[in-house]
């Protein structure tokens, strides 16, 4: 067989400057191992004029195997491959790196196909006589990268705003509460001074509009103190103070403070005292006040006459305290919403029962801070159980 020969075109007449043996045998085995190439694949001589390209390459630039083949890749269509970043990428860039291009990134505008972003992947071979380069077409994915990055910048720049607005209503209320609580607390202090007769002899009928109200001052205190502890704890101003102590003793003060209110409403107050003493870690009067808001709960949301049953256990990693109640119980659809601020739940007592839709957020809060928390079992007209957990922690 004669000394064969590549040309700058390789349509042109073979002369003697490029002398290569063997081509045409690995020419055809590189053509066999292109069309198994499922992406775009094209085989290029060294002065980058087409040997040959796959089908995968026809059909995604739409051109003729007979405009392509011998042709130089600048001249390809209507000259889209002729950019200075790609000549830099095959004239300079290719040769420094020992042959082998990379994922290299190529942005071209095709006249029938719009613009194109694609990875390019290329090696000399045949002492550099040939060059084989796989396309990639990552436009969609590109699409797709700069669509999510402009929606998460969207995102973070609304979910920044709603922060914003949401710290600067805490802030009003946590303003407006200390305003309000100053003007309140002394009106209460005269209601009951007039209510005792320091200015004068008072009748029945007045007794009774400053009972009154005397009792809707204290609603309004009640309301101001939940706000007031929202925006504390809303504001990550809430300090724990931990210390070891005895939850069953706990429970017990609990029980001495409420007995009042339970007999009030007929309930019976049933609490599974455990043997010894169960010792936990946390802030004493965080959790009292915790216990307390889920008994009062127990209690308003129960109807005359029920039976409310609190019981601990411990284990090596919780310590859990169940309150159950037989009251009006909890739909399972609500149950998500009972730790939400500002909500109350629609039940047959809801319109009796005055609240704040406060008192369970805060308690959560608490326990969250803690590493704790709440869970929450009911049916409706059968009763609910809350089980407040709290890590073992630092128990001494």
């Amino acid at each position: 067989m004669s000394e064969l020969h590549i040309n700058k075109n390789p349509q042109e007449t073979p002369h003697q400057d490029v002398p290569i043996t063997e081509l045409i045998k690995d020419l055809l085995y590189y053509r066999e191992i292109t069309e198994t190439v499922r992406e775009p694949f094209i085989i290029l001589n060294k002065y980058l004029y087409v040997v040959t390209a796959n089908k995968a390459f026809y059909s995604k630039f739409k051109v003729r195997k007979k405009d392509t083949k011998g042709k130089h890749l600048y001249e390809l269509g209507s000259g889209q491959w002729d950019v200075p970043e790609l000549r830099n990428l095959l004239e300079h860039i290719l040769p420094s790196r020992h042959g082998v291009l990379t994922n290299y990134e190529v942005t071209l505008n095709f006249p029938d196909l719009g613009r194109k972003t694609m990875l390019l992947n290329a090696r000399q071979i045949d002492s550099k006589q040939l060059i084989l380069m796989a396309i990639e077409d990552i436009s969609s994915a590109k699409m797709l990268q700069l669509n999510t990055d402009t929606l998460t910048a969207n995102l973070i720049r609304q979910r920044d705003q709603l922060q914003q607005l949401n710290d600067a209503k805490d802030e009003f209320i946590s303003l407006a509460s200390h305003q309000l609580r100053t003007p309140a607390t002394a009106v209460k202090q005269y209601i009951d001074m007039l209510r005792l007769g320091y200015a004068g002899k008072v009748t029945d009928d007045q007794k009774q509009m400053l009972g009154i109200a005397y009792t809707n001052n204290e609603r309004q205190l009640e309301i101001i103190e939940d706000l007031l502890r929202i925006a504390k704890v809303d504001a990550g101003k809430l300090i724990l103070h931990k210390s070891s102590y005895d939850m069953v003793k706990q429970v017990k003060v609990v029980i001495k403070e409420l007995v009042i209110l339970f007999k009030n409403r007929g309930q019976k107050i049933v609490f599974n005292k455990p043997a010894k003493p169960v010792l936990v870690y946390g802030d004493e009067n965080l959790i009292q006040m915790v216990l307390e808001n889920i008994l009062d709960n127990a209690s308003k949301y129960s109807q005359q006459g029920a039976t409310i049953t609190i019981s601990i256990k411990q284990n090596d990693l919780l310590t859990s305290i169940s309150i159950k109640d037989d009251g009006v119980g909890i739909r399972q659809s609500d149950i998500h919403n009972l730790f939400k601020k500002f909500i109350r739940i629609d039940n047959s007592m809801s319109n009796v029962v005055k609240g704040t839709g406060l008192g369970l957020y805060w308690a959560q809060r608490v326990l969250y801070l803690h590493g704790g928390s709440i869970d929450v079992s009911s049916k409706i007209n059968k009763g609910s159980t809350f089980i407040i957990n709290i890590p073992l922690g630092k128990v001494v």
